[in-house]
């Protein structure tokens, strides 16, 4: 019963051979994975290191606020909290001139907004818009404790504006009729502020993120690999018999199924052209080609009785399609592992066009290692 070929676009994908193909190209996920983690880390050192945020410091402060009673309005605590401190009092005169006098006593020049810092020396110097951003009021849990904050690049600087802070809002606890007081429970120098660092997560996520990427690549590339590697599956294909398999080291397994084979085709026959498939590219190779068979069916009746035609692709050689007419038949030679699915097929279908037999097919140049892996030979 004739076998329908499958085309090599239409076939069933091989997982065994798959993945045995798969196994021998695996050292290109670890590489893949260091790859991603140098690539990972060194962004991330960029970004956070290299060409990050300047320095900061920041100095801390706790204080505690004593809420005013009133028999008739009882206290106004429910009015404070962390955003109406940061954006609604600190801003204020009140506090905020307090604290600009201070600073200037000690030295620092306090900028109007929007005008460039004068160069005033030695002196340190910040514009109010700086000021007031690096002042932080909160109360995180109590509205009775509030933990006061300033944060600069300059650790002298951050230092001043939160003593210079304490000091205006304690003045400020005495002097507005919602308190009794505000006292500075604690102060503490500036210090580095420090960030997370992360760049030993990156290296990791780069090297897992860039081995998957490598695996599914691998995935795709494979998926649509029309390379030849067994025999069955080139049968499947193109439904002519395979005649055997040549490989690179030699192998008495393959070589006694070859000879076989080989004598079985070509029986009755005197004269078979040999057919490289790659020898598109370069005619030399179908001459290399029949010399190792030849080598191989040496001492067999089949070397005696039949006499080997190296010929490149016909469609190179115009001439070529008259020299197969004068042949018995065509032996098809199709390099193992190269990606060629669809010139075989189109040799193929060019030869039965011209009426020229196709004896079988041979897997010419194997990997023996491969072959007997699949195999499970040992």
């Amino acid at each position: 019963m004739k076998r329908e070929s499958k085309g090599h676009r239409d076939e069933i994908l091989n997982l065994r051979c798959f993945y045995l193909k798969l196994l021998r190209k695996i050292w290109i996920v670890p590489l893949a994975a260091i790859i991603g983690a140098a690539l990972c880390f060194g962004i991330y050192t960029l970004a956070t290191v290299t060409y990050g945020p300047a320095r900061t410091y920041k100095a801390e402060a706790r204080l505690y606020v004593s809420f005013a009673y009133d028999e008739n309005k009882g206290t106004l605590v429910d009015h404070y909290n962390a955003y109406t401190w940061q954006h609604m009092l600190m801003p204020t005169d009140d506090i905020l001139i307090p604290i600009i006098a201070e600073l200037m006593a000690n030295e620092v020049n306090v900028v109007e907004d929007g005008g460039p810092i004068a160069n005033y020396g030695d002196q340190k110097s910040i514009t109010k818009d700086e000021l007031l951003s690096s002042i932080n009021a909160d109360t995180p849990s109590d509205v009775r404790l509030m933990l006061l904050s300033a944060e600069n690049t300059d650790k002298d600087l951050a230092d001043m504006i939160l003593r210079a802070s304490v000091k205006s809002l304690e003045k400020y606890g005495s002097t507005n009729k919602a308190f009794d007081s505000i006292k500075c429970l604690s102060i503490d120098e500036a210090k580095l502020v420090t960030y997370s660092d992360r760049s030993m997560a990156a290296g990791i996520f780069g090297a897992v993120a860039a081995a998957i990427i490598a695996i599914l690549a691998m995935l795709l590339i494979y998926s649509i690999d029309d390379a030849i590697f067994i025999q069955e599956d080139a049968e499947k294909r193109y439904s002519v018999n395979v005649l055997g398999i040549q490989c690179k080291k030699a192998d008495d397994f393959f070589k006694n199924e070859l000879v076989a084979a080989f004598g079985k085709a070509t029986e009755g026959a005197t004269r078979v052209a040999v057919i490289s498939v790659d020898s598109i590219e370069d005619d030399k190779v179908s001459e290399k080609d029949t010399e190792t068979i030849k080598a191989i069916i040496a001492g067999s009746e089949a070397a005696e009785n039949v006499s080997l035609v190296p010929m490149a692709v016909p469609g190179t050689v115009l001439d070529n399609y008259r020299k197969i007419g004068t042949c018995d038949g065509v032996i098809v030679c199709v390099p193992f592992g190269i990606r060629n699915g669809a010139i075989t097929e189109h040799i193929l279908t060019q030869l039965k066009k011209h009426e020229c037999p196709v004896l079988g097919m041979v897997i010419v140049r194997a990997d023996r290692t491969f072959m007997r892996g699949y195999y499970g030979i040992k």
